[in-house]
């Protein structure tokens, strides 16, 4: 008799664990942020009107560094920025792949410009570019990702 009634506590007990976890909700990617996005496309429309600047110009000083150095800056005051936005938005998560993304970003521009100081070629530009356009596309993706996983507003 008294295994019997043993029976009756494990169906009991799976629905309060049921119930109890799923009341809690885990949260495993950021939320989605429009003026990070808005910000995304306008860095990298800018980037690539700088690219195409430096490799157009013609004459004495095509392409020079000293010309354009304005624009590394302002670049990496606005990445900066995507930067300090992401980490809130992923703040508590294991994982921030849209930090970590603006970081190797802040890295490719980084180097961008120390091989536009260094070491002007089309070639070189052209591989940075790639390069750039490679972590515009990652980004972009995660930002598609979270604006389709957003929790409706509650109202």
């Amino acid at each position: 008799m008294k295994a019997l009634k043993s029976y009756y506590y494990v169906p009991a007990a799976l629905i309060l664990l049921l119930t109890v976890t799923c009341s809690f909700k885990v949260k495993l990617v950021g939320q989605y942020d429009s003026i990070v996005d808005e910000s995304v496309h306008q860095i990298e429309a800018a980037t690539t009107a700088h690219i195409e600047n430096i490799l157009s110009n013609k004459g004495e000083n095509a392409g020079a560094y000293d010309s354009t150095k304005v624009f590394y800056s302002e670049i990496r005051g606005q990445i900066k920025a995507l930067i300090t936005r992401a980490e809130v938005l992923e703040e508590g998560l294991t994982f921030t792949p849209l930090t970590d993304n603006f970081k190797n970003l802040q890295k490719q521009y980084d180097d961008f410009e120390l091989l536009h100081k260094i070491q002007f070629n089309k070639f070189v530009i052209e591989k940075a570019q790639e390069a750039l356009d490679q972590s515009f596309r990652a980004i972009v993706k995660h930002l598609i990702y979270l604006k389709w996983n957003q929790e409706p507003p509650k109202s």
